[in-house]
């Protein structure tokens, strides 16, 4: 069994259009048609997910949020806005947080425990996230990425799921995208720019090794990843080629991998409280928690 992701964000969400020219371009939204036939996928196939969604989206569309939980997936928070954490004060970042599950909240009534931060900014420079998203009840992280870009990530971090220490006995469980370890070299595979530009077949040696040893991979993508109708952002060529590279492929390897492999969601692979009932959440407003 496998984990499978999806980043609910639009288009013009991204990190690398602040760079380009996302300001001079009026925003369409388009996340809802993609997301719906991603969620018609997981139905043919068989297989559940984990739905990290964009506050900003929800509370767009809370009936989108509403269809994946009918569907029995997981919703977590993607934040409220697409800014990097890193870039964030604590005091911004929960405010952030708060209205993330706030509306999450409200759309699903259920309480809602993951979190994936926007273009994994979440790293060992901002520990203090871990501390707020445990206030606000959360069970696990998925942000820290065991590859380094320009943008993101962390070579040194662990490639498999790790409990991390908070403080007096407090803990948060870590779960990284998937990475494979070649020759005592890290290579990602699992998802955005590399799953569209990796080819099939060695996307699926690499979830097959992760398998052998016991461990599920954990993929992801987001919805403008299959829409080949989106505006294009006027970026550099570097950008424009992580942004829009092997989209037209992307749908059919998602779904051969979907057929392929079992996937259930973060929640339900390691058993975390699926209590329902919808309970009150932190309130940070104004308040230091360090």
């Amino acid at each position: 069994m496998n984990l499978l992701t999806f980043d609910i964000e639009d288009w013009y969400h991204p990190n690398l259009a602040e760079i380009g020219s996302a300001k001079d371009i009026e925003p369409e939204d388009r996340v809802v048609e993609p997301t719906l036939r991603i969620i018609k996928m997981l139905e043919r196939t068989n297989n559940k997910a984990t739905f990290f969604v964009l506050g900003e989206v929800a509370e767009k569309f809370p009936e989108l949020v509403q269809e994946m939980i009918r569907k029995g997936h997981e919703v977590a928070s993607h934040g409220y806005r697409h800014n990097l954490v890193y870039n964030y004060t604590k005091y911004q970042f929960e405010t952030d947080i708060e209205q993330s599950v706030e509306i999450l909240e409200k759309a699903i009534n259920q309480k809602v425990i993951g979190y994936r931060a926007p273009s994994w900014s979440l790293n060992r420079s901002t520990t203090w996230a871990w501390k707020v998203l445990h206030s606000f009840g959360f069970k696990y992280d998925s942000s820290l990425y065991p590859f380094k870009t320009f943008l993101y990530g962390d070579d040194t971090s662990p490639r498999f799921d790790y409990t991390i220490q908070i403080e007096d006995g407090k803990t948060l469980k870590e779960i990284p995208p998937s990475a494979v370890e070649v020759f005592g070299s890290r290579m990602p595979f699992a998802g955005g720019f590399f799953l569209r530009v990796t080819p099939l077949w060695y996307v699926r040696w690499c979830i097959s090794h992760y398998n052998k040893q016991g461990k599920p991979a954990v993929i992801y993508l987001h919805p403008w990843e299959i829409d080949l109708e989106q505006p294009r952002l006027a970026l550099s060529a570097k950008e424009r080629f992580i942004m829009y590279a092997n989209l037209r492929n992307t749908e059919r390897k998602l779904f051969q991998i979907m057929k392929k492999y079992d996937f259930t969601s973060i929640r339900d692979y390691f058993a975390f409280d699926r209590d329902s009932k919808k309970t009150k959440t932190a309130k940070f407003m104004g308040q230091e928690t360090a």
